[in-house]
């Protein structure tokens, strides 16, 4: 006898708990056949760890419909479980509960791109829809390498598309995705306006993702929803007659994927994304870095370091200085902008300024040494893979760890590898220095401290969830956090625990300690001060969204961005607020103090300079895209990355 079944269009309420275990909390969305909600995991009691519930209704007029449903429903299942990839989401459970069909997975806390584009008063920038492009061909490149057989996904689209808190991209909804059958016709799927031509006659091919991708960007770029339109018209509405703004080179890239037959579109995804960097490319040289020669390449001296050189210009010093900025805030790049090296991604980590000399990586897998005044490339050493940490440099040696799972030891003042340290997972904390050791937090759940000349592992402590927060040294004690919820402090010269403080949520914020007290911002939206002494809380301030970024002390005050969009200022003693200023839709930046002023960057684009007095912006300068990095001041000029893959000197 089957169990009884609950009607489609019911809902399940806020408070239900399935398997006694999930509690739904609200509806993320819904479609035809499913609807999707978020939920708190009961078996963590102490933190509230969010997943996503995916509910399919199998209720068919047929029985062998229903099959057919299940059937794709667990393929759904059992395609996710296989897959690693940082945009994909997690797959944690499976079940069925009274006629239905539950898939529990990783909650992506973020805003779809269809909901983006339709808040979006302003185009996006090509930069900004070039990043994303990449973000989407990795993924894709991803599926159609899988083995045994690829896996096409069949139904890309701005809604299923979701852009985290922290920048990165998600692709969602893989109800439809199947391995690619050479010549094996199926039932057309897929979204009308964005599926390819052969998708309607029941052919799915890698090939068809490209062309989706190019509907996506398409609409994206120029506003114009392909749903709305005929159907394979886009060469009737090239996208530069709609968005003026737009490149040739970008609106080619377009076309190449918008191609009515599959044999005259891009090749593969990685043939796509080539032709993106391409773009990326020209524009760095048609701008010339905003006027600065271009560099000149010169042979690597060994198989890792690249060695770039760029001739200062002479006139840097000579540009005006406005006593105001524009009517909208903005200045002109000639006023406000010193120098940009474009790089081959994007860059999400924050750089460090030692000597003149700025260090930061990027995603493309290179850690750059740049001239903090004027853009220079000193070296160029390549990992396997992206960088996000921000270098630690100590006793000549620049420490940095890589997503390829390795934290490295490199000369200063050439790039040259000292050591490389092999972790689990990959290390996206940033060092900080004891004595003569570096301390760094990885996504295997461990804290690891190795000695800086030799890289050589003097102590590791585990924690219960991927180490993303970089730690804070003080007193000989390290204090870091982790997606566990909790705070930790470890004695430095030999990782002996001496407390754990456990939060409401998953900790990416870098503690920082002043006067005996920890503070650092928490997935939950708060921001907590504990007692160093043995990590007693001592204050909670609530703001709208996840903190991931750090807080930042000057005097008796804490500063500290949230995803809600504002910066607060507070008072360390009691966490009394002070002011807060909503300076955009999203913050991950850390700020970096100077002066009596704050720098920091937002995810619309702009980098901020805030009077810490008050709040109120002194000036602010949109980049070409988003920010997550976490500027540094050296010599009057703010160094700061952007997703638009460059780095940006600019005059403070």
């Amino acid at each position: 006898m089957e169990p009884s079944r609950r009607p489609a269009t019911t809902l399940l309420s806020q408070g239900t708990v399935l398997e006694d275990r999930y509690e739904i909390l609200r509806i993320c969305g819904r479609g035809g056949m499913s609807t999707v909600y978020a939920a708190r995991d009961l078996r963590f009691k102490h933190v509230e760890r969010l997943c996503a519930i995916k509910e399919m209704h199998v209720v068919a007029p047929d029985n062998q419909t229903r099959v057919l449903r299940i059937a794709n429903f667990e393929q759904e299942a059992a395609m996710l479980a296989t897959l690693s990839h940082p945009a994909i989401p997690k797959i944690f459970d499976f079940f069925t509960d009274g006629g239905l069909i539950y898939l529990v997975l990783e909650f992506i806390d973020g805003q779809d791109l269809e909901s983006l584009v339709e808040q979006q008063s302003d185009p996006l920038s090509e930069d900004t829809l070039i990043s994303w492009g990449l973000q989407i061909l990795d993924v894709l490149s991803f599926l159609h390498e899988h083995q045994p057989e690829p896996i096409v996904f069949r139904d890309l689209k701005p809604s299923n598309i979701m852009l985290r808190v922290d920048g990165s991209l998600a692709l969602i909804d893989f109800g439809i995705a199947r391995t690619f059958q050479p010549m094996q016709k199926g039932t057309m799927i897929g979204t009308e306006g964005y599926a390819p031509p052969e998708q309607y006659r029941g052919v799915a091919e890698p090939r068809g993702d490209l062309y989706a991708l190019g509907a996506t960007l398409h609409h994206l770029a120029t506003g114009s929803d392909p749903r709305s339109e005929t159907p394979f018209t886009f060469e009737q509405r090239p996208a530069r007659s709609l968005n003026p703004e737009l490149s040739q080179g970008f609106e080619e890239v377009l076309n190449g994927a918008l191609a009515y037959s599959a044999a005259d579109r891009f090749p593969s995804a990685a043939a796509m994304a080539q032709a993106f960097r391409r773009v990326l490319a020209d524009d760095h040289v048609s701008a010339t870095s905003n006027g600065l020669p271009q560099p000149s390449v010169e042979p690597a001296r060994d198989d890792d370091v690249a060695i770039v050189h760029s001739a200062p210009d002479p006139t840097l010093a000579e540009l005006p200085v406005p006593e105001a900025p524009l009517p909208d805030g903005t200045m002109p790049a000639k006023e406000r902008i010193i120098w940009a090296v474009q790089t081959g991604d994007e860059v999400r980590g924050s750089p460090t300024v030692v000597n003149r000399r700025a260090y930061i990586g990027s995603y493309d897998g290179y850690v750059y040494s740049l001239g903090a005044s004027d853009g220079t490339i000193n070296w160029r050493f390549r990992c396997q893979r992206g960088v996000v940490a921000r270098p630690m440099v100590l006793d000549e040696t620049v420490v940095i760890g890589s997503e390829d799972q390795h934290a490295y030891g490199l000369r200063a003042a050439n790039g040259r590898l000292k050591w490389s340290f092999r972790t689990a997972m990959p290390v996206r904390s940033s060092a900080s220095a004891f004595s003569d050791a570096a301390v760094f937090g990885c996504d295997d759940s461990y804290c690891y401290c190795v000695d800086v000349q030799q890289g050589n592992l003097l102590w590791r402590h585990r924690t219960w969830g991927p180490v993303r927060s970089s730690p804070t040294v003080y007193k000989d004690h390290v204090v870091i956090g982790s997606d566990d919820g909790a705070v930790y402090c470890f004695s430095a010269p030999d990782g002996r625990l001496k407390w754990r403080s456990q939060l409401g949520d998953r900790v990416l914020s870098s503690p920082a300690v002043e006067s005996e007290t920890v503070i650092v911002g928490n997935a939950d939206g708060g921001v907590y001060a504990l007692r160093f002494q043995d990590g007693e809380r001592l204050w909670h301030f609530q703001t709208q969204r996840p903190v991931l970024g750090s807080p930042r002390v000057l005097g008796s005050s804490a500063f500290i961005g949230s995803t809600d969009g504002a910066i607060y200022a507070m008072n360390i003693e009691d966490g009394t607020e002070l002011w807060r200023n909503q300076i955009a839709n999203q913050i991950t930046s850390t700020i970096a103090i100077h002066g009596g002023y704050g720098y920091v960057g937002t995810i619309d684009g702009f980098i901020h300079c805030i009077n810490l007095k008050d709040g109120e912006i002194v000036w602010r300068y949109r980049v070409g895209g988003a920010v997550t990095s976490s500027p540094a001041i050296s010599d009057g000029v703010v160094v700061v990355g952007s997703l638009d893959g460059k780095i940006y000197g600019l005059r403070m």
